[in-house]
């Protein structure tokens, strides 16, 4: 659905903060279950290698690996620049609150996470998993790395959070693929056509 009923930037941004506990200026994200698939090891090892002063990195979502992921985080000494946010109802309402989204999984089937922060207008880096490489064209309407490639990920989150002009163009861009290819009508025109 590209009419996802998101909360504002500002709404978005202050539920946020009061999760995380404080306030920055820029907020990088993702949404996804504590398994290894999502391989969030990686968007902690991209968190950081960036240099950018007061970013913050969340991650929404919960699951089995909490307490791996929580010694990650602790030993890397990220204590403050990386947060479990535990599992959010309707976690997509705050995408708007976010500067960009990643997706570091190593499995993936069609990742839905990226498509609302597609409609999010949020501009994605995401791993070359699954059906990634059919929804993000990279540098066109967001960037697709290779999976474990945490170095990468770093240097595009620092080239978007250091152009905000950039940003805009890719989350526009990514809007309209969402709008014009992955939209209800079209998906279901295309899975007909298949059967």
């Amino acid at each position: 659905d590209p009419y996802i009923k998101f909360l504002s930037r500002e709404e978005s941004r202050m539920e946020l903060f009061k999760r995380i506990g404080k306030s920055a200026e820029h907020i990088v994200g993702t949404i996804a279950n504590f398994y290894p698939a999502k391989n969030l090891e990686t968007f902690i090892d991209a968190a950081a290698l960036v240099k950018q002063d007061d970013t913050i990195f969340c991650i929404i979502g919960g699951g089995a690996q909490r307490q791996k992921l929580e010694s990650i985080i602790k030993r890397k000494n990220l204590e403050d620049k990386v947060i479990l946010l535990g599992k959010i109802p309707n976690a997509a309402q705050y995408l708007p609150g976010l500067d960009l989204f990643v997706l570091s999984s190593s499995k993936e089937g069609f990742p839905w996470s990226v498509l609302e922060a597609m409609v999010a207008k949020l501009p994605v880096i995401a791993t070359k998993v699954g059906a990634v490489p059919e929804i993000i064209e990279d540098g066109k309407n967001g960037y697709s790395v290779n999976v474990g490639d945490s170095s990468t990920i770093a240097q595009r989150i620092e080239e978007l959070l250091s152009n905000e002009l950039l940003r805009q163009q890719l989350g526009i861009q990514a809007h309209q693929t969402v709008l014009f290819k992955f939209n209800i009508d079209t998906m279901v025109r295309e899975f007909e056509a298949l059967l």
